[in-house]
């Protein structure tokens, strides 16, 4: 099922929030959606290392599913892969450690595809979540269940 260009953003926003409530840094979310037709956003984090970027993914992974937003395609879960990324359909995520991040320079890549301004929630914003530190991702695909 596809999302409407509405839901695609709020789903790369809810995204970035996810991974900054994970500690990862530095995110920037390009607008894909003209260049591109596979998918409309890609958001793109650094980790502190490839075990942190191993982490992050795992959990973004485990909570889409819980969400009723299952991955199409998965690279880099290896231990030492300084590179990870997740394709969520209309939002694909890359997960850096900072010297891969320099050295592929996505943002340089796509220098021409508008940011999306993100602006971290609050805490108390996500207390309602009742998540322990990291907020589930709100559903935003049609037909999907509520697993909570």
């Amino acid at each position: 099922m596809e999302t409407s260009p509405i839901e695609a953003r709020e789903l790369a926003l809810d995204i970035a929030d996810f991974l900054h409530q994970n500690q990862a840094e530095s995110i920037a979310i390009l607008d894909v959606s003209v260049p591109l037709a596979i998918t409309d956003y890609f958001v793109i984090a650094s980790a502190r290392n490839a075990r942190h970027a191993l982490a992050m993914s795992s959990e973004l992974d485990f909570t889409m599913k819980q969400a009723g937003r299952l991955r199409r395609n998965l690279a880099g879960n290896q231990v030492e892969s300084t590179w990870v990324l997740l394709d969520f359909d209309e939002v694909i995520v890359h997960i850096f450690v900072d010297a891969a991040r320099k050295f592929y320079d996505l943002e340089m890549l796509w220098a021409d595809a508008p940011r999306l301004e993100f602006s971290p929630r609050e805490p108390e914003e996500q207390s309602d979540s009742g998540g322990e530190g990291t907020p589930p991702l709100p559903e935003t695909h049609p037909g999907s269940t509520d697993p909570h």
